[in-house]
């Protein structure tokens, strides 16, 4: 067994950079890594632009990223956002109304 089957976890920042730099090599679109939480606790996402969020990912890139597993220890997803979201909200500037 490697050192994350057994439920320990890598630093954020290193698995952070690791995710990106594998995504970067499997993945030609615009994508970030963030750490989210939900019901479930803190998990590390990938967030890929793609055409159109309703379709599956191409098996090779859906293989290449094995998501809805575990990366370095954390609870991993892959979430899928049409083309523009990243910058238009998760990067977007905050507003004060």
């Amino acid at each position: 067994m490697g050192k994350f089957a057994l439920g320990e976890k890598a630093d954020k920042k290193e698995a952070e950079k690791k995710l990106r730099m594998h995504t970067a090599a499997v993945f030609d679109g615009r994508f970030t890594v963030r750490f989210e939480s939900d019901d479930g606790g803190t998990h590390i996402a990938v967030v890929l632009e793609v055409e159109d969020p309703s379709k599956s990912l191409e098996p090779f890139l859906s293989d290449a990223l094995d998501g809805g597993k575990k990366w370095m220890g954390w609870r991993y997803l892959i979430v899928k956002v049409p083309i523009g979201y990243i910058d238009a909200i998760i990067d977007a500037p905050e507003r004060d109304y």
